[in-house]
């Protein structure tokens, strides 16, 4: 597994290599559509983040300005989405890790535009990802698992399988600094479902090579079977990665010890491989001299021998190769000496790369247990807050189903106490009418029935009789309509008030109701004036006579002898106005305020000492509203008072 932990990262940057001489095309035409003008400030923003991305792999500096410009332009015009990746686009220009500071600054930044902006999953699963790779280099691998997670979760809700391709390779090189096999075999079956459903051959055989070296890891005869078929399909599809595998071909020939078969492979990575990789072309030619070195051509291994010893930097594995073919060459020279000491600058570097190895795993293991015990902190933590939650939305629903209940308690309370009050209020009517009636009947009953013994037993002359029987018809005229009043209202409140609108005239109800009460006027010497003008109104016809009645009759009571009474009408709008005048007592203040109230008035005694309840001004107010109209007064006491009330034409 060393070795594959040591191939994986080279593996990476194969995958996520790009076309430069492509993209320089592509960055031309770009630019020119740039300066061709004629752009919106939208479509202007696109284009220069577009330009900074294409500069990335090869121009940091350029791909720097052209992302300052798009971000500060998108967030002019408030283009969230824009923002985003030039903050990712700035982000990666500090790429690889030249300045971390920088890079994760820009990445975060992009994170705090996403969060509070919806519809750019796309964008904050690439900076988490983004994020995640930086921490995997710097070796925080909980961090980096972290991040790693998010993209996943954003990415899957979005179903973007090409970031999904990426996010799972950079998941493989995570797993394999940790030395987590399982994970390995887990993300490279999932790449590889994907890389097939999407025809992406180049993913696909990244993660055919990752399983191949998990399933076979121990037996290097079954890697070379394998790895030379992976190797045909890689050619027949002009892979990228056909020379990758074919180097690791051929150091697996010269583990087993194959010289002739690794030359082949590695002749063919030489001829291949394009001027630009020298990081297969070094590897290879570190290769090419001990395999020949194992076949006795000295001169041939010196050459390449030469060529790695020229690479800067040269890498551990390289001066490895280089020490062990030096030691194979100067003894078959008969130079032991010099041999002896390739050979212990060869063990002694062995040795301190082993260690190294040693306290790498051991702190890829330590963090790896970090990650799962935080890991495992974090969903006991998740549980404890799924608790605390599912208790808050209980105690929550509990306490709004008793404010509901409070509420309605209230409510309930509330209309009781308006029920008591009404039943109360409603009883003492009763009990008031109870008394005024049967006090208002007994009289006029009382004087009827002496009247009729009188007459009965002959004691009265003619004309006394004639003047008793007049008065007595007066009374009982009174009587009628106090009952009459008492039906209506009894009714009233029994079965509501439905009133039953037909058009008639106005003049004509009026006088129907005037003329029957004529008598009773002239018993007093008032004269009963009827002026409504004829107009059709809209009403119930025996709810308008109740109140035209109600209305003469408190006139013709409260109007002394030798009054006058007019009844008249005005035409306002879409109402007709009526109006019942008198030049009677009038009525104080006290009692203005108490009218229309059945519970509060105390119906005073007529003129001629005539009863009253109260209740017909009630029905008056009741019965016009009922009709759609209003009632009001004007009254002055000693003066007389006028009640008018409105019935609309329609």
């Amino acid at each position: 597994m060393i070795f594959f932990r040591k191939t994986t990262l080279y593996i990476l940057c194969w995958c996520l290599c790009v076309n430069l001489a492509a993209q320089t095309s592509k960055l031309d035409s770009l630019e020119r559509h740039l300066v061709s003008g004629g752009l919106e400030n939208s479509e202007k923003a696109l284009l220069l983040k577009n330009i900074a991305n294409e500069y990335l792999d090869f121009d940091t500096a350029k791909a720097r300005i052209y992302a300052f410009e798009a971000l500060k332009l998108s967030q002019n015009i408030g283009l969230k989405k824009i923002e985003v990746a030039a903050y990712i686009a700035l982000s990666n220009s500090y790429y690889p890790f030249d300045d971390t500071a920088k890079y994760t600054m820009y990445l975060h930044e992009a994170l705090r535009v996403t969060r509070n902006n919806s519809g750019l999953e796309l964008e904050e699963g690439v900076a988490h990802i983004n994020l995640g790779l930086c921490y995997v280099h710097a070796g925080k691998y909980y961090l980096a698992h972290t991040h790693f997670k998010e993209a996943e979760k954003l990415l899957l809700k979005i179903d973007d399988k090409e970031r999904l391709s990426i996010l799972y390779i950079h998941l493989i090189v995570l797993f394999d600094a940790i030395n987590d096999l399982d994970n390995i075999v887990y993300y490279a079956n999932i790449l590889s479902e994907i890389s097939a459903e999407r025809d992406d051959q180049q993913n696909y055989l990244f993660a055919q090579f990752m399983l191949l070296y998990i399933r076979y890891k121990d037996n290097f005869e079954a890697v070379l079977e394998n790895l030379l078929d992976l190797q045909q399909k890689s050619i027949l599809q002009n892979s990228f990665f056909s020379p990758f595998i074919a180097v690791n071909c051929g150091k697996i020939y010269i583990q087993l010890n194959r010289p002739r078969e690794a030359l082949q492979s590695l002749l063919w990575v030489r001829d291949h491989c394009e001027v630009g990789d020298s990081r297969y072309l070094y590897k290879t030619f570190a290769f090419l001299a001990e395999t020949y070195a194992m076949l006795h051509q000295a001169d041939s291994a010196e050459y390449y021998l030469k060529k790695v010893w020229e690479v800067p930097g040269l890498k551990n594995e390289e001066k490895l190769t280089q020490y062990r073919v030096r030691s194979l060459l100067d003894s078959y020279k008969g130079d032991y000496r010099s041999a002896l000491e390739s050979f212990k600058k060869y063990h002694h570097l062995s040795d301190s790369i082993a260690k190294t190895e040693k306290t790498a795993e051991m702190s890829r293991m330590k963090n790896w247990h970090e990650l799962e015990q935080k890991d495992n902190e974090n969903e006991i933590l998740h549980h404890e807050q799924q608790k605390q939650q599912k208790l808050i939305r209980f105690l929550t629903g509990a306490l709004m189903m008793i404010l509901v209940l409070l509420t309605l308690s209230v409510i309930l309370i509330r209309k009781t106490n308006e029920k008591n009050r009404e039943m109360k209020q409603l009883h003492s009517v009763k009990d008031k009418l109870f008394s005024v009636v049967a006090h208002d009947l007994r009289s006029p009953m009382g004087a009827l029935i002496s009247t009729l013994k009188l007459a009965d037993s002959d004691i009265l002359d003619a004309k006394t009789q004639a003047q008793l029987l007049k008065d007595i018809s007066v009374q009982v005229e009174d009587t009628y309509g106090l009952l009459d009043n008492l039906l209506h209202w009894s009714k009233s409140q029994m079965q509501g008030m439905a009133s039953a609108p037909v058009y008639f005239d106005v003049q004509e109800g009026s006088r129907a109701v005037t003329d029957s009460l004529q008598a009773i006027a002239a018993h007093k010497n008032i004269v009963l004036n009827n002026i409504i003008e004829k107009q059709l109104i809209y009403a119930d016809r025996d709810m308008f006579a109740v109140v035209v009645r109600n209305l003469t009759m408190n006139a013709i009571k409260y109007t002394p002898e030798a009054g006058e009474i007019t009844l008249s009408s005005e035409l306002k709008d879409d109402m007709v106005v009526i109006s019942v005048k008198d030049n009677g007592t009038g009525m104080t203040k006290e009692v203005q305020d108490k009218l229309f109230k059945l519970s509060e008035t105390r119906s005073q005694r007529g003129t001629n000492k005539e009863s009253g309840t109260g209740l017909g001004l009630v029905l008056c107010a009741d019965f016009v509203k009922n009709n759609g109209g209003n009632i009001w007064f004007t009254s002055v006491q000693g003066e007389g008072s006028t009640f008018f009330f409105s019935i609309p034409v329609k």
